[in-house]
């Protein structure tokens, strides 16, 4: 199988990030898994396509406008085409799932409750290794999850991919509408809580993804930058700061859960309120 250059990039960067901060020592020191087919199907058998229906291309307008309560600076409207559709996680992977990959040093809590909880404290560096991971065993196995073409790889979301399936077609501060109460009830924040919650936890939006308001900030593809560029498939530049975070968290107010509410994170942080969600997506996009 070939692997563009950008998508072998980001391994490189990643495995050397993790080899410097003795991240990946300890990963490999814990072992990475060799999960079973079967545990593999039974927990990632769901997968929700973006947009639920019609051809590509999908045009959508990335930001907030300008009398968006809560706004900020670097949520300029850009136009957006997404030339190839999507299939998304309906929630954010969880603590069992990533034991599936290898044991989670902050997984103290061994109830099933747990299990389901989203796993924080991981990295831009750990979440982009379990998708290939996930992607590598995805391969082996020959498992087409959620009927998605054949081609289509596992990663994490680009923001503008991000954006876009939490939108499912709306141009409301969140999916539900626009108030805080609109909020309240799809997503958990700092008004409503003070701890992650199991996943699902809160009603699906249009397209069947769950919490993808408030609970855990989730990791993006992308470098962040205060500007956008627009047009097909965008992505971030190759490289900056911080990595881009979307969704907001349990902790934060609900102006940070907004659909176009941006952060930034350092790819080699991690917190405990900051997890990641899969896709798969056509290889193109990375190019």
């Amino acid at each position: 199988m070939s692997v563009p250059l950008a998508e072998l990039g980001a391994v490189v960067e990643c495995l050397a990030a993790m080899s410097a901060e003795g991240e990946l020592a300890e990963l490999l020191e814990r072992g990475l898994r060799h999960p079973e087919k079967g545990r593999l199907e039974e927990e990632f058998a769901e997968w929700c396509r973006a947009p639920r229906e019609g051809e590509p291309p999908y045009q959508f307008v990335m930001g907030s406008p300008e009398k968006e309560k809560d706004r900020d600076g670097d949520e300029a409207q850009v136009p957006v085409v997404l030339t190839q559709a999507l299939w998304v996680r309906p929630i954010s992977v969880t603590y069992g799932q990533w034991l599936i990959m290898a044991e989670a040093p902050d997984y103290r809590d061994r109830t099933s409750r747990a299990a389901r909880l989203p796993v924080t404290d991981v990295s831009w560096f750990e979440a982009s290794l379990y998708a290939r991971w996930l992607e590598h065993w995805r391969r082996h196995h020959a498992l087409a999850f959620g009927g998605a073409p054949a081609e289509y790889r596992v990663s994490l979301p680009s923001e503008a991919q991000r954006e876009f399936f939490t939108r499912a077609g709306t141009t409301t501060r969140f999916w539900q509408g626009d108030s805080d109460a609109d909020l309240e009830a799809v997503g958990w924040f700092a008004a409503n809580s003070n701890n992650p919650h199991r996943v699902p936890g809160k009603r699906a939006n249009w397209w069947g993804l769950h919490d993808v308001h408030g609970n855990v900030w989730e990791w993006c593809r992308d470098w962040y930058a205060e500007e956008r560029n627009g047009g097909k498939d965008p992505l971030g530049p190759p490289t900056g700061l911080g990595r881009v975070l979307r969704g907001g968290s349990f902790s934060d107010e609900a102006k940070e859960c907004r659909s176009a509410s941006r952060a930034l994170c350092e790819p080699d942080l991690d917190l405990d309120d900051l997890g990641f969600r899969l896709v798969l997506s056509a290889p193109e996009w990375t190019s």
